[in-house]
């Protein structure tokens, strides 16, 4: 059963710095020990409470929790049985459907209920599977719950099952794009260098990468750039698009590397300088809101400004190997990315090593920075997650 007590702050926070030893980190993801399990809360979100199959997170504003519980494998037959099970052990009204979870069958839910004569309302995730079965329950008080949506189903969403699935779309990004049904295949077109790449990318997949963008947006826009609160929240915004859209861009990967093998003639013009040049020729384009294309919609119609084309490169960059991190700065109110690359220029600090500068929306080779944007400390530079090169 599903237990929440609200606790003291003071006791929130001792039973934070006691039971941290069960969690580990891995960048700035949380891992938690014996499981597998990976998760990314949105900043100000801690640990609350921890038992032997129970891990509680609460947020800074003591309103909003995350509950992950575990269940013995096969006590529950399947994902509904399980949903139906816990919603019925508290007292819940909810509705969910059944969805594909990276190959474990998986109810997500909008759910209500009462605790300790609390009432609370959210999101839950309920998977089935031969060695356990889970229950993600992530919700705010009754009171709160409209103010703190975003927030919620971003905790929720930050979950993975292995760190592997920390470069695939989060449950709730999951389960959105299969809620739109059958995929809806547009035709689309690259130019890279001087050949055509025809293609076709799923609608239905952009439109569930630009959600997430929007919602993760909404969030940064509580923090103010330059503290440190802020910058937390700056990189964690980079990191959750990043995590969305890096399988997403498998196929256009692919695509493009079948190229650059093929027109590899020895003579310099190595991977990171000729993706440049592609992304540097996209129209630029903004958006309202979030003002960020999702990199998908970037690599498929050729358009973007400086964050989405330098989240795009990077990606790219790291379907093959090459490390590269994010530079963003709300002084120069810009984007660029950092590539670990042998050649000339202006170099950043990346984990210690020096990294050459890629402006993404200038025509100017890799090592270049306008004058006026070249003071490094005017940066903050976030590492994202590293993906293993292809064979």
């Amino acid at each position: 059963m599903i237990f929440l007590t609200r606790l003291p702050v003071k006791l929130i926070t001792f039973l934070a710095i006691v039971l941290i030893s069960v969690f580990q980190v891995i960048g700035e993801a949380v891992y938690i020990d014996d499981t597998g399990f990976v998760l990314e809360p949105p900043v100000g979100w801690e640990v609350m409470d921890v038992t032997e199959s129970r891990w509680t997170f609460n947020d800074f504003t003591g309103d909003a929790f995350m509950q992950i519980k575990v269940y013995p494998g096969g006590e529950y037959s399947s994902a509904e049985a399980l949903f139906n099970g816990v919603s019925g052990s508290i007292n819940a009204e909810a509705e969910g459907d059944t969805f594909d979870l990276y190959g474990r069958e998986a109810v997500f839910a909008v759910i209500e209920f009462n605790s300790a004569g609390f009432d609370y309302s959210g999101y839950g995730l309920f998977t089935d599977g031969e060695d356990f079965d889970l229950t993600i329950l992530s919700f705010a008080s009754a009171e709160s719950a409209s103010m703190l949506n975003d927030y919620i189903l971003s905790a929720l969403d930050s979950f993975a099952l292995s760190p592997v699935l920390m470069n695939n779309p989060g449950p709730v990004s999951r389960y959105y794009l299969e809620s739109y049904g059958s995929p809806e295949r547009v035709e689309t077109a690259t130019v890279f260098e001087n050949e055509k790449i025809s293609w076709k990318v799923n609608a239905h997949e952009i439109e569930a990468s630009q959600l997430l963008i929007e919602r993760e947006a909404a969030i940064l826009a509580d923090f103010k750039p330059g503290t440190a609160p802020g910058d937390e929240a700056w990189e964690r915004y980079y990191r959750m698009i990043y995590r969305d859209s890096y399988s997403r861009l498998d196929y256009p990967a692919e695509l493009l590397k079948e190229r650059l093998l093929q027109n590899d003639d020895g003579s310099g013009n190595y991977f990171p300088q000729r993706l440049l040049s592609w992304v540097q020729g996209f129209e630029y384009l903004r958006t309202e809101g979030s003002d960020l294309i999702s990199p998908l919609s970037a690599a498929a119609f050729e358009e973007g400004d400086c964050d989405s084309r330098a989240l795009l490169y990077i990606i790219l960059l790291n379907h093959y190997g090459i490390d590269s991190a994010l530079m963003v700065s709300s002084v120069y109110s810009h984007a660029m990315a950092a590539v670990d690359t042998d050649g000339p220029g202006a170099r950043i600090n990346v984990n210690g090593s020096g990294y050459l500068v890629a402006e993404t929306t200038d025509d100017v080779d890799i090592g270049m920075i306008a004058a006026d944007m070249a003071d490094p400390a005017k940066w903050l530079v976030i590492p994202l997650m590293e993906k293993e090169p292809w064979n």
